[in-house]
């Protein structure tokens, strides 16, 4: 099979800038890459859509390159280095509560230094059947011996298994003490113990929880083995415990003070925003998270009482970890591009070209600082929040629901299909995990499927009519992306009149909102040419660029993705949508998002207060009753995700609603956002709750906002050769918008 793959250490740079490239290529000998200026999507064929413009650019990091695969170490786990403290042990115990997800699916190793490859070491494991065992190994052509309970565990149940090592009688003790009921199906406390067991070879590997540690091959540690499941304070102590006192260290809780005989006895309750593992025993063998395992989750002494892990850290002492879960491939870097400083400011990408395959890896390009708002009084602020959210959205390919909502077969190319032929390559925070628990971190550091120019008309592919609208209808326009908003707040906004959103901007973290908030009070004028927009609060990693975190409680369709936690691991915030959280949309732009669907798109109907003099500049030229009854994205302007305006939730009082969708099919009442919205207006004359609003309204300060409430309005931007009422009533808001004459707030 032939592929190739890439991502880069980056999103968003300034020209005068570098970014890294790294890739993956199998089945050719070689690969070429050239880097583009995108200015339009790989849509339609024309005239349905405008042609595929991806501009070759004069670039020193243009040519082939030799191919080579490399791969993609999914899984979590934790590790600490080797040292004396372990290989010096002659009797010890092995113990951790877990709460498994798949026992039973193959060898999973909860806690220990064996080594598959070596042979050597000691390991708390589950066998192929989900039973308890101890593994000793005694180096590569001995035997390894293993010593298991003869009882399977149950999924999801919370239980203390202990293993002890007797090195002078050579015995081993596994112990199993349920911490909830039905674990087991006779009794509570479970032991076996064995006899004439050598003593085991340490070797001189490091300890890892959740995997077995193999080599470290250029540079790289490789791990098998995974748990799937929940491990909560893992402990090595130096004795050889019987089974009464390995039951009662079991009752002692996740908080309890540290064995006196402790070697290492991990507090996952402490440090949850960060990749450590603080170690409470004598030595200090703090171990390091790999590929983000899910932290801030609910332990064996959760009572229920309390949702944030802050408040009572001891109901939160358990790490979730996934054999399916990857921060960042760490792949090494194939080539680097330093952008000339003088490249206009855009969208970019590096095309990788083997044979019949292709990947593209876009990036955005900023201005220099000095530079920045001299010549383009627009930007173009680029949703990279919610393209880490969507990365790699497996759902779509092989979700139930996938072809309810559009109603239609699902359509995939060979770029999609990677996912399928690759699924290290990890899932969105649309998905699940192999074992059925949510995703919550995201991560753009790893190759990413849908994040491109070419395929399905939907995100960063959409986003690109806009880029292609704004060139071909002469407007100067720079780029500022998520990432910048949430590292810089307002000041990235701030060389700028006017910000364009782009057609989903979904995901928010604090820092973004307030920038723009801040930006706004400051007499900024926005225009939100999108739907579902500023929806869920999310929470960016400190150190590792590009990836997200999101947490859903209780969110109804999206059950499957729900977690009972309601607080970020990163930042402690509260979690779920804006609007749970007190800040809707509606404050920010006028509307929030009332449903979705995929099956069709509507026009606006001009509405009486389009006649306000307010907003005559919004319809000059424009005299048609509908605006946008044509497009590209299933016939309408107005469709796939809808926001409309309510006073209640925040739509300021002096709005005008100047043009609303309506009549549209039954497939958006699947995802209605409340049981209100479907039933119709008592006046046949007033809007239907289903529907999309377009406002208008002035900020204090000379400021001014200007909402769609559309996923597809950008769409129809490109409908007959880009003259249209889409396109004419875009032109008029930006380019008033752009005019530095204030706007008054009205009396």
């Amino acid at each position: 099979m032939q592929a190739v793959m890439g991502y880069a250490d980056r999103r968003s740079l300034r020209a005068g800038e570098r970014i890294a490239f790294k890739v993956s290529c199998e089945g050719a000998a070689t690969y070429t890459a050239s880097i583009r200026r995108l200015m339009s999507p790989q849509a339609y064929p024309p005239p349905a859509s405008p042609p595929f413009r991806a501009l070759p650019v004069d670039s020193a990091a243009d040519g082939t390159y030799p191919a080579r695969v490399q791969e993609i170490p999914a899984g979590s786990y934790a590790i600490v280095p080797a040292g004396d403290a372990f290989a010096g042990l002659a009797d010890f115990t092995l113990a951790a509560a877990i709460w498994p997800t798949l026992p039973g699916d193959g060898e999973q190793v909860v806690l220990g230094t064996w080594s598959p490859e070596t042979g050597c070491g000691v390991a708390l494991i589950l066998d192929g059947e989900g039973r308890p065992a101890l593994v000793l190994g005694r180096g590569a052509g001995t035997p390894r011996v293993v010593v298991e309970l003869p009882h399977r565990l149950r999924a999801r149940r919370w239980v203390w298994v202990a293993a002890a090592y007797d090195a002078a009688r050579g015995t081993a003790v596994l112990v199993a003490s349920p911490l909830e009921r039905h674990q087991f199906d006779a009794g509570d406390t479970v032991s076996a113990r064995s006899s004439g067991i050598a003593a085991p070879v340490h070797g001189d590997g490091p300890l890892t929880m959740a995997a077995a540690a193999d080599c470290v091959s250029r540079g790289k540690r490789r791990t098998r083995l995974h748990f799937n499941g929940k491990i909560e304070r893992p402990a090595v102590i130096a004795a050889a415990l019987d089974p009464q006192a390995c039951a009662e260290l079991a009752a002692a809780g996740p908080c309890r003070p540290a064995h006196p005989r402790a070697v290492a006895e991990w507090d996952f309750s402490r440090e949850q925003s960060g990749d450590r593992a603080v170690d409470m025993g004598p030595n200090g063998l703090h171990a390091t998270l790999v590929n983000l395992p899910t932290r801030a989750t609910i332990g064996s002494a959760w009572t229920g009482e309390r949702h944030d892990w802050r408040a009572v850290p001891g109901e939160y002492a358990a790490i979730h970890f996934h054999d399916d879960d990857l921060a960042d491939a760490g792949w090494d870097t194939d080539f680097v591009l330093d952008v000339p400083a003088d490249w206009p400011s855009g969208c970019y990408a590096a095309h990788l070209v083997a044979g019949e395959a292709e990947f593209w890896v876009p990036f955005f390009v900023r201005p220099p600082r000095a530079q920045a708002g001299r010549t383009a009084r627009a930007a173009f602020l680029v949703p990279t929040c919610t393209y880490a959210a969507y990365a790699n959205f497996r759902s779509r390919v092989v979700g139930r629901w996938n072809e309810l909502y559009h109603g239609r077969l699902t359509v995939l190319d060979g770029t999609d299909w990677l996912m399928q032929d690759y699924p290290a390559l990890g899932s969105s925070t649309y998905d699940t995990h192999r074992d059925g628990s949510p995703v919550v971190y995201c991560s753009m550091l790893r190759p990413v499927t849908n994040f491109r120019p070419t395929g399905r008309i939907y995100k960063f592919c959409q986003d690109l009519l806009i880029v292609d609208w704004l060139d071909r209808a002469g407007f100067d326009c720079e780029v500022v992306t998520d990432d910048d908003l949430h590292a810089e707040g307002a000041e990235a906004l701030a060389p700028y009149a006017c910000i364009l959103s782009a057609s989903h901007p979904e995901y928010y973290t604090t820092a973004m909102l307030d920038g723009l908030e801040t930006y706004l009070r400051r007499g900024g004028r926005f225009m939100y040419l999108g739907g579902n927009g500023f929806y869920w609060r999310t929470a960016f990693h400190p150190t590792l660029s590009g990836v997200v975190e999101v947490r859903r409680k209780g969110q109804g369709f999206l059950g499957p993705t729900s977690v009972p936690e309601g607080h970020f691991s990163l930042t402690g915030e509260v979690a779920g949508t804006w609007a749970s959280v007190g800040r809707p949309p509606n404050l920010i732009c006028g509307v929030g998002f009332v449903t979705q669907g995929f099956d069709a798109c509507e026009g606006y109907r001009v509405l009486p207060a389009s006649r306000d003099p307010r907003v005559a500049f919004i319809f000059a030229g424009v005299p048609d009753a509908v605006i946008g009854d044509f497009g590209m994205l299933q016939g309408g302007a107005a469709g796939y995700e809808i926001d409309r305006a309510d006073p209640a939730l925040g739509t300021p009082a002096h709005a005008l609603v100047v043009a609303a969708s309506a009549q549209h099919s039954n497939i958006y009442e699947v995802s209605a956002s409340s049981f209100m919205d479907l039933v119709p207006s008592q006046d046949a004359d007033a809007p239907q709750p289903l529907r999309a609003d377009m406002v208008f309204f002035e900020t204090p300060g000379g400021g001014a906002v200007f909402s769609v409430g559309s996923i597809a309005w950008c769409g129809s931007l490109a409908h007959g050769g880009y003259d249209n009422n889409v396109a004419r009533i875009t032109a008029n808001v930006l380019r008033r918008f752009c005019d530095p004459a204030p706007f008054a707030m009205p009396d």
